[in-house]
């Protein structure tokens, strides 16, 4: 993986991992308020975006390394 695959994998993980921190914090009644709504919107949209750069700046090699795997188990 190239440097800029690797920080957004990083901008990804901080990103859920504040969502994880914003949800556990709420435990158990899962009530936020407006601006905790509005929050945990922007995190989500930003983890999703990267995670989907990601995924689409390395389908090919992804599947490539599936169908490797496919092969190999085939034997």
């Amino acid at each position: 993986m190239d440097a800029t695959t690797i920080n957004r994998t990083k901008s990804a993980i901080d990103a859920l991992i504040e969502v994880q921190q914003l949800w556990i914090d709420n435990v158990p009644d899962y009530e936020l308020s407006d601006r905790e709504l509005v929050l945990l919107k922007k995190r989500l949209n930003r983890a999703m975006d990267n995670i989907r750069k990601i995924y689409e700046d390395n389908e090919e090699l992804i599947n490539k390394a599936e169908e490797s795997l496919k092969k190999q188990n085939a034997r």
